[in-house]
């Protein structure tokens, strides 16, 4: 219908357009006190890009993104997520000319073919930042200090607990994998279809199954952290470190793993402290290390830390909340 908007799209207008501005002009001040700047991508790119950073296991890659060809035949995506074109952009451009690191954050739509719930639209707004060029875990403790300002800032910040993993480095991460692999073959016909799916070429992504048949069956996995290496391990325990020392409460959560492959080291997730049937339990902020995905892009080696929220999920709790 011509005056009906399409599914799994939303008009912002009268209340949620004023919280939606406040909540921008918080975002953008708080990322300003902290030295970052906001940049602007396209909100399309060459979908190889899409494939080769969240990879091509991944639910994006795999059923989510809207993807066609132009008309010179090249295969294009409308953006699901924005760290990638953000990376993108850090090697077209030059960016490690630049005194490191580069510190920079973005706000703006993101598309995936999803079945639209509450605060999960096809059409979303989404929020985030980037630290490139930092490998120290001071990089994480610090998105994760700037993710805890804002939350403070909305009037949320006891409302959401921060739970924290990390998934190690490609080495440690391939012996992981052989454990894992090992224990899920013991269970895989009790395994859901998607983690069944998962289990040649993404059998982390199971750890985090929201089937609750699969979630009982991960209490008895493998821990992740009893593989990590030695850098690894040393990694993990200065971040925790350095949270501590800021007063910034965690909890260690061995089931974040994050749906995208680019994902190194670190990840984490502040989520509600407790979810309701209106509010089920959902990722406010979610991100970590990425220390491959700028040259999966084409450029050098190099670290990468960030996070992204989701602006209409955070606008429907804070309604919800009252506050």
């Amino acid at each position: 219908m011509l005056t009906q908007a399409p599914r799994g799209t939303k008009d912002l207008f009268g209340e949620d357009m004023v919280y939606w501005r406040r909540i921008e002009n918080i975002l953008r001040e708080i990322c300003g006190s902290f030295g970052f700047t906001e940049i602007s991508t396209p909100i399309f790119e060459h979908t190889e890009l899409f494939n080769r950073s969240v990879g091509e296991t991944s639910d994006v890659a795999q059923k989510e993104m809207y993807t066609f060809n132009d008309k010179g035949g090249r295969s294009i995506s409308l953006r699901p997520e924005m760290t990638a074109g953000a990376a993108r952009m850090y090697v077209e451009h030059g960016m490690h000319n630049v005194p490191q690191p580069v510190k920079i954050f973005y706000i703006g739509p993101n598309f995936r073919y999803e079945t639209p719930q509450s605060g999960r639209l096809r059409q979303h707004h989404q929020f985030g930042i980037e630290i490139f060029g930092a490998e120290n875990p001071a990089a994480e403790a610090e998105i994760i200090s700037l993710g805890h300002n804002i939350l403070t800032r909305l009037g949320i910040s006891n409302e959401v607990r921060l739970h924290i993993n990390s998934i190690g480095c490609p080495v440690c991460r391939a012996d992981y994998l052989v454990l894992l692999k090992k224990y899920l073959s013991g269970v895989f016909d009790s395994l859901c279809e998607n983690c069944r799916q998962r289990f040649e070429k993404n059998p982390l992504r199971s750890l985090d199954c929201k089937e609750s048949s699969c979630e009982k069956i991960m209490r008895g996995a493998p821990s992740v952290l009893d593989s990590l290496d030695e850098n690894c391990k040393n990694h993990f325990e200065t971040l925790k470190g350095l949270l501590s020392s800021m007063g910034i409460v965690f909890y260690v959560d061995e089931k974040i793993v994050r749906g995208l492959d680019y994902y190194t080291r670190t990840v984490f997730e502040f989520i509600p402290a407790k979810p309701s049937e209106k509010l089920p339990a959902f990722t406010v902020i979610g991100g970590g290390r990425y220390d491959n995905l700028i040259e999966e892009c084409g450029g050098a080696r190099t670290p990468g830390a960030g996070f992204g929220m989701g602006i209409e999920r955070l606008l429907l709790w804070i309604k919800e909340l009252g506050k």
